[in-house]
């Protein structure tokens, strides 16, 4: 059913329902219910539904009476003041009013330039900076540092955001576009707004250092900070039991990368793990190469610095009478990291108000830092659509 009126509209419908046809008809039916029309819509569903996937999008295009349906599995859903981690659940955030551009690309390893150009080429007029890019990628078949680039050249102005596909029972995340699902795959949505979206970045971490000079480095593996063992930094950091137990420090004191300059305020950093110990070496590594001369810091997973950090993303953006919001939210978050279930949405509820709000808990987030598009980690990522 679609909007010729021109004013952007939207709704969210969410269902946590075991049967994958019914749960998307059910969550299309409210969306669609709420928004009045559909143009397009966003599918998020979480663990359960396995080999009825196509079932649930023939259910959700049908309801909604449009082919232009894009999505992705994820760890769990976020949908106007709800949470749904690691259960079945679907949302699905239905868009009229607005010009939808849905794509899907499969195996764009290697070949990441020729399938950004392939995606301009189907969407009529070069992007502009009212333009808002949805990217949902496979996260173990996707180059970020190849592929975002790549993004930013062909889209330009245009804002990006999006997360990694996800599955929590250690099934294959998977995408979809219309009524195809596919693996290994690159799913997303070029929505031309009125205005240019606004975005914000949320972060887990706090750093606990200074930025700190690598004055060794091999690969991966950070050798030597400031002229001392790395590893030996990094005990220092951990301490007590943590120090004893690297692999457990590994999920709570994370390197801290600046993207641009020596600044460590709020988003202008990326947080990356610790993938691996060498203690004969002294060393650690990270999922980025460094050079001698490179910077980073230390950070400290902190979910009373993550509340902190998340009421001040939100107290800009609120109450700004959007027409629909997107949140893209990392899965090393929600209940387990605060303590408490529905925080996120609650938070975002309380600042956003009536705006329809649909979100994903993702196995990896992408959104600004600085002038950049990046990979980012322990992050939330919030994209609101102008009305």
């Amino acid at each position: 059913m679609a909007d010729n009126s021109g004013v952007p509209k939207a709704g969210v419908g969410l269902s946590t329902a075991h049967g994958a046809a019914g749960a998307g008809a059910e969550a299309a039916e409210r969306a669609l219910s709420a928004a009045g029309a559909a143009d397009a819509a966003l599918l998020f569903a979480g663990p359960g539904y396995g080999d009825e996937l196509p079932l649930m999008l023939d259910a959700v295009a049908t309801t909604l009476g449009t082919e232009a349906i894009v999505g992705a599995s994820a760890h769990g859903i976020l949908a106007n003041g709800s949470e749904c981690e690691n259960q079945p659940a679907v949302g699905v955030l239905a868009l009229a009013g607005l010009d939808a551009k849905p794509f899907l690309l499969v195996d764009t390893a290697g070949a990441e330039q020729a399938a950004c150009r392939e995606i301009a080429a189907r969407l009529g007029r070069p992007p502009g900076p009212e333009d808002l890019v949805v990217l949902l990628p496979d996260p173990g078949n996707f180059n970020p540092e190849v592929f975002l680039p790549q993004i930013a050249e062909v889209f330009g102005p245009a804002r990006v955001v999006g997360a990694g596909a996800g599955d929590p029972t250690g099934g294959t995340p998977v995408q979809w576009c219309g009524r195809t699902v596919a693996s290994g795959a690159v799913a997303g949505m070029l929505i031309r707004g009125t205005r240019p979206a606004r975005v914000g970045v949320t972060q887990a971490c706090r750093p606990v250092t200074d930025l700190l000079t690598v004055t060794r480095a091999r690969g991966h593996w950070v050798l030597e900070i400031d002229g001392r063992p790395a590893l030996e930094v990094y005990r220092e950091l951990a301490r007590g039991r943590l120090a004893e137990d690297l692999r457990r420090a590994a999920a709570f004191v994370l390197a801290a990368l600046p993207v641009a300059g020596e600044d460590l305020a709020p988003g202008s950093y990326l947080v990356r793990h610790v993938i691996g110990f060498e203690e004969n070496e002294n060393a650690f590594a990270i999922p980025v190469e460094l050079r001698a001369g490179d910077r980073l810091a230390f950070a400290f997973r902190d979910a009373e610095a993550a509340r902190e950090d998340l009421k001040a993303m939100l107290d800009p953006l609120a109450g700004t009478g959007a027409a629909a919001a997107l949140y893209f939210d990392c899965c090393a978050r929600g209940e387990a990291f605060f303590g408490v279930p529905g925080l996120e949405s609650a938070y975002l509820e309380r600042a956003l108000g009536p705006v329809p709000m649909l979100g994903m808990f993702g196995s990896c987030e992408i959104g600004p830092v600085g002038a950049t598009t990046e990979l980012l980690t322990y992050t939330g990522v919030l994209a609101l659509l102008e009305g």
